[in-house]
Formats: C-alpha cells, sequence, structure tokens
C-alpha cells in the first residue's frame, strides 16, 4: 500500500482511495498539541497511524518545534520511541 502523508493546517492527512486518516492538532507558539488520531476501521492493523505520527514528530523536529501528546495514541507511541523524548512537552 502505498501511503503519502500530507500537511494540511491543523493536520497530518492520509488519503487512500476514498478513506481519510488524520492527526488533528492545535498550535500554540512552538508546540502542536496533538489532539487526536484517526485512522478508518478498514485501515486499521497498516501502521496508518504510526505513519502520521512520524510525520508530525518529523515536522516538529524540521521546524523547531515541540509535540504536546494528549492524543492516547501519541502518548503510546512516544512511549514505544524514546528517541522522540526530547520532542514532547
Amino acid at each position: 500500500m502505498e501511503l503519502r502523508v500530507e500537511h494540511e493546517p491543523g493536520r497530518f492527512v492520509a488519503r487512500i482511495g476514498d478513506l481519510e486518516a488524520e492527526i488533528v492538532y492545535e498550535r500554540r507558539e512552538d508546540v502542536l498539541d496533538v489532539l487526536h488520531t484517526w485512522t478508518p476501521p478498514a485501515l486499521r492493523g497498516r501502521d496508518v497511524a504510526a505513519r502520521l505520527t512520524h510525520a508530525a514528530f518529523a515536522y516538529a523536529r524540521e521546524h523547531g518545534l515541540r509535540i504536546l501528546p494528549t492524543c492516547s495514541y501519541t502518548r503510546a507511541y512516544v512511549a514505544a520511541h524514546p528517541e522522540l523524548a526530547d520532542l514532547t512537552v
């Protein structure tokens, strides 16, 4: 499955066919507060949420931002990837 993640204001999105997965965030100064991660049931188990989350962290690193992992999925992702802890608030 080819997956391209796009950044739009307030979210990162991946579209597969007519389905859309997303991470929603609010930006407050130099912090992205990740509020919600959603993957349609038909796409679950394919690492779509992980790839979206990876893209959000890569964006934060590239732009000198930090991430507040309000979303439970994002908190679990950080716990599984301790190398990202320096980017979290």
